[in-house]
């Protein structure tokens, strides 16, 4: 597949003088930069988020990342106000122009926040087009705007290179070997990886819609569009608090013959399921790791006779198909009973469903609808639900 990159033009440079500018420059360059001058009035931080951090200089921005998986490594990432001096840093820190014109994702995650902060016109590549169901980036996709990146490691190299983003949100391993951005900085590549699936908390994934922000100048629609998820979050969790009783709460799906794919006590879906008011069965496992393979004799000890299963493999039309994947599914109360949801409304096929590509920055919506199944007196479930499905 050959891909060429896109025309550019430059954004146009505007002279501020001593003031400075009222509010950031989104689409513009600084044609007349003078030192003390500050560049980025509005500002951001990280409130929620355990990986990210931002600092600030008159003109420039400092972005620490630090992964909650023992990778190993810390990374600092400048973003300078194109138009203006690049200051000291080490050799290491990557360099980038904000704000940035020209964006790639091998992480379809990022999709929906995308939309919500306005950037869908700065996109220009995403690991798989198929797999895309958000509105305004399946739109562009059509007119051909969107290049297919999809290769190991969510992304091929060559297809990145082609299109030559600004910056290209590369997929973060827990294991170093399958992280593709070291060889991309070597090549020229401006890569950020991308790690919201490792939070610790749903708030600190949504928090990643602030980097977003952080690239493209948008701080003040970046924080107001998180301060209006913080809000109904923590109003869905008041209401979840008042729940009597907590429901035990099994999730996964059995891979294989003998083990089960779950996730650890402390990653942000079993504080999701604490949120709502359940008690998710692996709760006592100390590992925050969002992919865990356990034996499935002790998820069964524990999850057998949970009357609630939310989050099971996806894709499966209901609980036959459920079980008709694998035998061990029908071993739990849950299935019997018929309280079986998947994260999969709206499934189309391989990996496209609107929880892929949309639910980043909507942990509202999904503790609403989990609310809605493990206690529904205090919210009965909506008319329809955006993400959660029960499985007939």
């Amino acid at each position: 597949m050959q891909v060429s990159p896109p025309a550019r033009q430059p954004w146009p440079a505007v002279a501020l003088g001593a003031v400075g500018p009222a509010a950031n420059l989104d689409t513009n360059c600084v044609a007349d930069h003078r030192a003390g001058v500050d560049y980025f009035p509005q500002k951001t931080a990280f409130s929620h988020s355990a990986q990210l951090q931002v600092s600030y200089g008159a003109h420039f921005k400092r972005v620490r990342f630090t992964p909650t998986v023992a990778t190993g490594e810390v990374l600092e990432f400048l973003l300078v106000q194109c138009g203006t001096p690049v200051p000291a840093h080490g050799p290491h820190v990557p360099v980038i122009q904000v704000p940035i014109q020209r964006l790639v994702t091998g992480n379809s995650a990022m999709l929906g926040a995308l939309d919500e902060l306005g950037l869908v016109d700065r996109l220009f590549g995403a690991e798989s087009t198929r797999s895309v169901t958000v509105p305004s980036v399946r739109r562009r996709i059509e007119q051909g705007l969107v290049h297919d990146m999809w290769g190991y490691g969510h992304a091929s190299i060559e297809p990145v290179m082609a299109v030559q983003p600004d910056v290209y949100l590369t997929f973060y391993s827990a294991y170093p070997q399958g992280n593709m951005h070291p060889r991309l900085w070597e090549l020229g590549v401006r890569a950020i990886p991308q790690a919201d699936h490792h939070e610790l908390h749903p708030l600190g994934r949504a928090e990643w819609l602030k980097l977003l922000a952080l690239l493209t100048n948008r701080e003040a629609r970046g924080n107001a569009l998180f301060d209006g998820i913080v809000a109904r979050y923590e109003h869905w969790k008041a209401i979840a608090a008042q729940a009597r009783f907590r429901p035990r709460v099994m999730s996964g799906f059995a891979a294989g013959r003998d083990t089960v794919e779950t996730f650890g006590g402390r990653n942000q879906r079993a504080r999701l399921i604490h949120d709502a008011g359940g008690e998710y069965v692996l709760a006592d496992d100390h590992r925050a790791g969002s992919l865990v393979f356990e034996p499935f004799e002790r998820v069964y000890a524990k999850g057998a006779d949970a009357p609630v299963w939310l989050g099971t493999l996806g894709g499966r039309a209901d609980r036959q198909q459920l079980v008709a994947a694998n035998a061990l599914h029908g071993w739990f109360s849950a299935t019997r009973t018929g309280r079986v949801y998947a994260w999969d409304r709206g499934y189309t096929g391989a990996w496209a469903h609107p929880h892929q590509d949309q639910s980043m920055s909507r942990p509202d919506v999904l503790l609403a609808e989990a609310i809605s199944v493990l206690h529904p007196p205090l919210m009965p479930p909506p008319a329809s639900l955006q993400f959660l499905r029960q499985l007939p």
